[in-house]
C-alpha cells in the first residue's frame, strides 16, 4: 500500500487503495489543571496521513517500519501521535511523535530523552524538544488511544494507521479494536497494523487488494451481513447471510490479487494477511 493508494475509500472519496468502496516530572507532561481538559491546538496538516502509536505490543520493529513506509512512502511528511506509553515504541522505531497525548501514567522522562536519538533522522519532522504534550486526568471516559484518534480526526487527518494496538491486556485490545467500528470515524480511513495483519471495518461494498494465496478473514459485526456476491475469494458468498456467530468467515483466501465484495446490509470486520 502507499499513501496515494490508501487502504480504502468511502463513497465519494478520490483516493484509490488496497481496499476501496464501490459505492514534566517522572510522569512527563502531567497537567491536572482545568479538570485535565487539554487545549487541542490545531496540528499541522502534512498530507492528511497519520500514524497513531499506542502502548500495546510490538515485537518486530523492522517489519512494522517497512509496512509504514510501504503505506506512506516517506514518514517525514506523515503526522505521528503517540498515545502515552506508545512513546517507547516511537523511540524504538526511531521516529519522533509530533504529539504525545493521554493521562501520562505510562511515560517517563527517560522515554522522552530516548527520543533524542531519533532526532535528525530521515524520518524526523521535529526535534524531541518540539514535541507537544496534551495531558488528561486519569479519571476520564476515553482511552488514551481514543483521545489520540479524536485529536487526529478533529485536525483533519483522513488516513490513519494504528500500531501497537494489541497487547497483554485483553480489555485494552478489545477497546482499540472496537474503535474501528465507531460511527465517529466513518469519514476517515482507519486500520490497525500488526506484524502479520491489517485490520479494518467495511460498511459498504468494496474491492480489497491483496496477494494470491494470502489469507483474509471476514466477520460480520452486525447480527448478519447480507452478501449479494463476491469474487476473488476461495470460498465465495452469494445471495446469503454471514452471521455474527459462529465465525464462518475465518481463514478465507485470495485466489486473485483483488477481492470484490458486494453487500447490501451489515458491517464487516476484515483481517487481511500482510
Amino acid at each position: 500500500m502507499d499513501h496515494k493508494k490508501s487502504s480504502y475509500k468511502s463513497k465519494g472519496s478520490n483516493s484509490d487503495g488496497n481496499y476501496k468502496s464501490i459505492d514534566k516530572s517522572s510522569r512527563v507532561g502531567s497537567n491536572k489543571s482545568n479538570g485535565g481538559k487539554a487545549n487541542l491546538k490545531p496540528a499541522k496538516l502534512f498530507n492528511y496521513n497519520a500514524i497513531l502509536v499506542t502502548n500495546g505490543s510490538i515485537k518486530d520493529y523492522g517489519f512494522i517500519y517497512r509496512i509504514l513506509v510501504k503505506n506512506f512512502h516517506s514518514l517525514s511528511d506523515t503526522f505521528i501521535i503517540a498515545a502515552d506509553g506508545g512513546t517507547l515504541h516511537c523511540s524504538n522505531l526511531k521516529i519522533i511523535p509530533n504529539v504525545i497525548i493521554g493521562d501520562m501514567d505510562s511515560i517517563t522522562k527517560g522515554m522522552v530523552e530516548k527520543l533524542g536519538s531519533a532526532a535528525g533522522g530521515a524520518d524526523s519532522t521535529i526535534a524531541a524538544s518540539e514535541i507537544q504534550f496534551i495531558s488528561f486526568n486519569q479519571a476520564k471516559d476515553e482511552s488514551d488511544t481514543q483521545l489520540a484518534l479524536d485529536y487526529l480526526v478533529k485536525n483533519g487527518y483522513k488516513r490513519i494507521i494504528i500500531i501497537g494496538a494489541f497487547g497483554s491486556r485483553a480489555d485494552h485490545s478489545y477497546a482499540n479494536l472496537s474503535l474501528l467500528s465507531s460511527p465517529a470515524y466513518d469519514n476517515v480511513k482507519v486500520s490497525i497494523i500488526t506484524e502479520n495483519s491489517e485490520i479494518f471495518v467495511l460498511k459498504n461494498s468494496c474491492i480489497i487488494k491483496g496477494e494470491t494465496g494470502k489469507n483474509i478473514s471476514i466477520f460480520s459485526l452486525t447480527p448478519f451481513t447480507f452478501f449479494e456476491k463476491t469474487s476473488g475469494l476461495k470460498y465465495k458468498l452469494k445471495n446469503e447471510k454471514l452471521v455474527f456467530s459462529p465465525a464462518r468467515g475465518l481463514s478465507n483466501e485470495f485466489i486473485k490479487d483483488a477481492v470484490k465484495i458486494n453487500i447490501s446490509e451489515g458491517w464487516l470486520l476484515i483481517v487481511r494477511e500482510l
